[in-house]
């Protein structure tokens, strides 16, 4: 017999550090993205007039993707890019969100998260949420359920899990 078998058959337990564990590198991709992330400091630091560039930008995006079109918006609309939208919270399970305005500059699987013209950073969650935008004229309104899936995955059919509770009032 081994020594090791022997430790094992008596019931001996080392305490002293005999390997290191390997790191999971899933583990260590989370950990760096993480530390990617906007920190408290760069939220502070963002400023309205810093991105009205950026919204200037997405008008001429959104224009080239609608097209002249007078039907009504496709799937396209649901795959679109609304990093840089102008965006009033209409609606929101969290009454004191309704009347936020301001720029998208980043779109999470749960949240978007704007910055207003008071240079405040707001992060407003999708569940139970709808938001208007203006473009030449004509008024669009998003429900942040619908949008609760990566762009690439929002044009395509889901099998639908639980009935949708938020309807047009």
């Amino acid at each position: 017999m081994g020594s090791q078998d022997e430790e094992q058959r008596l019931g001996v337990l080392h305490l002293d550090k005999s390997h290191t564990r390997k790191r999971n590198p899933k583990k260590t991709k989370r950990t760096n993205f993480t530390r990617s992330a906007l920190t408290e400091e760069d939220k502070r630091a963002l400023r309205y007039s810093q991105v009205e560039p950026l919204y200037q930008m997405w008008c001429e995006y959104y224009r080239g993707l609608i097209g002249d079109r007078e039907k009504m918006p496709d799937e396209r609309m649901l795959k679109a890019d609304y990093h840089g939208a102008l965006v009033l919270v209409a609606e929101a399970l969290n009454p004191t969100m309704i009347g936020i305005v301001g720029i998208i500059i980043l779109e999470t699987r749960q949240t978007f998260q704007l910055i207003t013209k008071n240079d405040k950073y707001s992060v407003i969650p999708k569940q139970g949420t709808a938001l208007q935008f203006i473009l030449d004229g004509r008024v669009f309104t998003l429900f942040g359920d619908a949008m609760r899936y990566k762009p690439s995955l929002r044009g395509k059919r889901h099998r639908l899990r639980v009935a949708l509770p938020f309807f047009i009032r």
